[in-house]
């Protein structure tokens, strides 16, 4: 029997809960989605929990229907999170190496990330990621890996991100509810970005735009790690809402426009109006609609309005200058009709719409945007599962080549 790892990630979006499985065969480098459910996230308001019970039948209902399809129960997954209350600061460390002979060992990287956490936090708020950025070693910056290096003084550049306490521990409360584990709490602009984007690109330096339904996440990367986390509270939603309101429809009856309206305008001319049953939507009331309100005067203004809100946090950043690599926008709202010429448009960098990668399994379903934070998800709980089962240098060292083997996989097949 071939030796395989089963890794769970339970995607906590701001419009779906999303439960995927995936398995991977060590010996043969192959990972299979082997079960994906995805349940709309009743009790979650932006990402945040906002009634306890109907939350957990929400996580419940996913994890169930991922288990009727994977065949086995779950009993432990990694988690991701994008709500407004996600914040990020950039923190430096420095102790003095402490052996004799001045060789660095993993004790003084442990010294030396602790110094790097050891920021005032805001009230509320804890530690949820300490991504050490790069070292410096008696001056020699760009130091990727300072163990066995010989030296007095050891900094670190580290990127922190924070989250909300009380919301987390309303989170644990379902999983625990739930009777499911947490491997690990990843925010998913980092868990996204193992899907979305190219080992070059984060070494030249890029943003990550990842547009849920309430909320969008903003992920800069520089000289390969993020440098830059946020989450703003506005997403696809939005422009639902101002369909709703601008043509006095339903807001079920005007999501099926949002995301029909794509294939609708490429069959007709903008300037026509169309009968609403074209978009499977039956009315008494009202028959018809412009397509020409429902595209200029209804979705740009709302998606000009979204990429200047990304693009003013890009500016206000500080890290603006630092990407040539440009932008890469994902999530369900990357789909909304125009909505990459728009950013484009406001956004005068370079720009890819990115898809999740195409792994083996039960892959036909999830091959478009709004999925690919589920399957960075799996990728993340990939490498963090395989490097907690290694304990020393030399195995973790292995695991870095058995992740970079599927990167390589995976890359060549990114857009």
């Amino acid at each position: 029997m071939q030796h395989s790892k089963i890794i769970c990630g339970i995607d906590i979006g701001t419009s779906k809960v999303t439960t995927i499985v995936g398995q991977f065969f060590e010996v043969e480098d192959r990972f299979n989605v082997i079960a994906v459910a995805s349940t709309p996230a009743s009790g979650f308001r932006k990402g945040q929990i906002i009634n306890l019970d109907q939350a957990t039948q929400t996580i419940t209902q996913s994890i169930e229907s991922a288990e009727r399809m994977a065949g086995f129960q779950l009993k432990s997954a990694h988690v991701s999170i994008s709500a407004p209350h996600i914040e990020s600061v950039n923190s430096q460390g420095v102790v003095a190496v402490s052996t004799p002979n001045g060789e660095i060992t993993h004790g003084d990287i442990t010294r030396v990330i602790e110094a790097a956490q050891a920021v005032t936090l805001p009230a509320g708020k804890e530690l949820i990621h300490t991504i050490p950025r790069r070292y410096t070693v008696d001056g020699q910056e760009g130091v990727i890996d300072p163990i066995g290096m010989n030296g007095v003084r050891l900094e670190l550049e580290s990127h922190l991100i924070l989250a909300s306490s009380p919301s987390l521990k309303n989170l644990y409360k379902c999983l625990e509810e739930v009777g499911i584990d947490t491997d690990s709490l990843v925010f998913s602009g980092l868990a996204t970005a193992k899907a979305a984007l190219t080992n070059t690109e984060k070494e030249l330096g890029v943003a990550l735009i990842d547009i849920g339904g309430s909320v969008t996440s903003l992920t800069i990367y520089t000289e390969g790690s993020p440098v830059y986390s946020s989450v703003i509270p506005v997403g696809a939603n939005n422009v639902t809402n101002d369909l709703a309101i601008g043509l006095r429809l339903s807001i079920e009856d005007a999501d099926k426009i949002k995301l029909k309206i794509n294939k609708i305008v490429e069959a007709k001319k903008l300037e026509d109006d169309v009968d609403l049953s074209v978009f499977g939507i039956l009315s008494e009331e009202k028959h018809k609609i412009s397509l020409q309100t429902a595209v200029n005067g209804i979705i740009k203004p709302r998606l000009e309005e979204l990429f200047t809100l990304i693009y003013d946090q890009i500016e206000t950043s500080g890290f603006s200058a630092l990407i040539p690599a440009g932008v890469v926008i994902t999530g369900g709202g990357a789909q909304t009709i125009n909505a990459k010429d728009i950013c484009s448009k406001v956004i005068p960098l370079p720009l890819r719409v990115a898809s999740p990668p195409k792994l083996g399994g039960i892959v036909d379903d999830i091959l478009n945007p709004s999925y690919t934070s589920s399957i960075g998800l799996l990728m993340y709980g990939l490498e963090q599962t395989t490097q907690s089962g290694n304990s020393n240098k030399k195995n973790k060292t292995n695991v870095s080549g058995l992740f970079n083997k599927i990167k390589s996989l995976i890359e060549p097949l990114l857009p």
